[in-house]
C-alpha cells in the first residue's frame, strides 16, 4: 500500500468518526426512546440530562475509534460519574449499566450506517465495532466498581446513622419526634413496647453472628455495632446466639428506653461477673444483678470466704468448685458427687474442709447467701 493510499485511509476514517459525532441528535433520539421503552426507571430523568449523557458517551465513543485503542479504565471518567449520577437519582445499578449498552449500541449502528453511505471497507467496520465492545466491558467494569465504592459507602452511612439514632435512643438524647421517625425508618411498630440490649464485646465474627440471631428472630428487633459489641431493641427477648453475653432490660415504652437501657448495662455487669454467656435479664439474674453495684461487700465476702480457701493451694481451689457444683445442684450430695466424678465421701471432706477453713456453716441461710455471693465474684476461677 502506497503512503497516499495509507493517508486517503486514515482520512475516510477520521471523515467516518466526525460524521458518527455530528450525529448526537439522531443518535441521542434513538437511545433515549429505547431507554425509555425498555428501562422503566429512567421514565424520572429529564430529557436534557439523558442527552448530555449520550453526548459524554458519543464523545467516548469517538476519541476511542480516533486513536484506534480503549482507554485504560482509569481514563473512563464518564463510567464513574454517570453511575454516580444514576445511582443518585435511586436507580438500580442493572439499570445504569444497561442503559449505557443501549447508547452503544445506537453508536454502533450509526458507525454501520455511515460507513455503508461513505464506502468504508467491511473490515475496518469490524475493526471499529470490536473497539467499541470492548470500550462498552470496560465501561461497564468501571461503572460497576463505581457501584461498589458507592454501596460501601452507602452501608457505612446507614449503619452510622443507625448506631446514632439507637444510642441516642437508648441515652434519652433525641426528641419524641426523632424516637417516631426512626421507627417508622425501620420499620418498627410504634404501638409495641420494647426491651433495651447490650452485649460485652465481641470479635468480628460474634459480632455477626450474634447481630444475624438477633435480628432473624421471629420478633422486631435493630441492632448497631457500638463499644465493641451491640447495642440494640428487641421487643421480645431474644434466643441464645451460641456465643457472647447478652443483657436485656424490662419492656417498656419507646420513650422509656433510657431506663430500660440502664437496668440491661446493670444486667450486663451483673452477668459479666459471673462469666456466663447467653442472653441474661434481670428476672434471670435476681439477686446476682446487685453485685456489681456494692464493692465493700464484695470485699467483705471475698475475704471471708474466698480468701482461706485460696491461701490452701490447689486444694483450696478443688473445694471451691464443690462449693460451686454443690449450690448448683441445689445441695444434692449424690447429684454433687456425680457431677464431679468422686466419691460421696471425697466430697463430704471437701465441704466439711470449707467449714473449718472459714468457720462458717453450711446449715446456715447466712452462709449459703454470703457463699453464693462470694462464688459470683470469684475471679480466680480457670476460664
Amino acid at each position: 500500500m502506497t503512503v497516499g493510499s495509507r493517508s486517503d485511509h486514515d482520512s475516510l476514517i477520521a471523515a467516518l468518526v466526525d460524521g458518527v459525532e455530528r450525529s448526537v441528535d439522531s443518535i441521542a433520539e434513538r437511545s433515549i426512546a429505547q431507554v425509555l421503552d425498555e428501562i422503566p426507571s429512567y421514565a424520572g430523568l429529564e430529557r436534557e440530562e439523558l442527552f448530555l449523557s449520550v453526548q459524554r458517551n458519543l464523545g467516548l465513543a469517538c476519541e476511542t475509534m480516533r486513536r484506534g485503542e480503549v482507554p485504560r479504565p482509569e481514563e473512563i471518567w464518564q463510567a464513574e460519574r454517570t453511575t454516580l449520577e444514576r445511582l443518585h437519582a435511586g436507580m438500580p445499578v442493572v439499570d445504569v449499566l444497561s442503559g449505557f449498552r443501549v447508547a452503544m449500541a445506537a453508536i454502533q449502528d450509526r458507525v454501520v450506517e455511515l460507513a455503508d453511505e461513505m464506502g468504508v471497507p467491511d473490515h475496518d467496520v469490524v475493526v471499529l465495532t470490536r473497539l467499541l465492545w470492548r470500550l462498552g466491558d470496560i465501561f461497564s467494569a468501571r461503572g460497576a466498581a463505581a457501584y461498589r465504592g458507592y454501596d460501601v459507602r452507602l452501608a457505612v452511612a446507614d449503619e452510622r446513622r443507625r448506631r446514632e439514632w439507637l444510642t441516642g435512643l437508648l441515652t434519652g438524647a433525641i426528641p419524641p419526634t426523632q424516637v417516631a421517625q426512626g421507627l417508622a425508618s425501620y420499620d418498627l411498630p410504634r404501638d409495641a413496647t420494647y426491651r433495651a440490649l447490650v452485649t460485652a464485646p465481641l470479635d468480628d465474627t460474634h459480632l455477626e453472628r450474634v447481630q444475624t440471631t438477633i435480628e432473624s428472630g421471629q420478633s422486631p428487633a435493630i441492632t448497631a455495632a457500638h463499644g465493641g459489641g451491640l447495642v440494640g431493641i428487641v421487643v421480645d427477648v431474644p434466643d441464645d446466639p451460641g456465643g457472647g453475653l447478652v443483657a436485656v432490660g424490662p419492656a417498656v415504652p419507646p420513650d422509656r428506653l433510657a431506663d430500660s437501657f440502664g437496668t440491661a448495662q446493670t444486667v450486663l455487669a451483673a452477668a459479666r461477673r459471673g462469666r456466663t454467656e447467653g442472653v441474661h435479664t434481670l428476672e434471670g439474674l435476681g439477686w446476682r444483678v446487685g453485685v456489681p453495684l456494692d464493692g465493700e461487700v464484695d470485699d467483705l465476702l471475698r475475704a471471708r470466704y474466698l480468701q482461706p480457701l485460696l491461701d490452701a493451694g490447689a486444694f483450696g481451689h478443688e473445694v471451691i468448685r464443690a462449693l460451686e457444683v454443690y449450690l448448683d445442684r441445689e445441695r444434692s450430695i449424690p447429684a454433687t458427687a456425680a457431677a464431679l466424678h468422686v466419691h460421696v465421701n471425697t466430697l463430704r471432706y471437701r465441704l466439711a474442709r470449707f467449714e473449718e477453713l472459714t468457720g462458717r456453716s453450711l446449715t446456715s441461710t447466712d452462709t449459703l447467701v454470703e457463699l453464693a455471693w462470694a462464688l459470683h465474684i470469684y475471679e480466680d476461677r480457670p476460664s
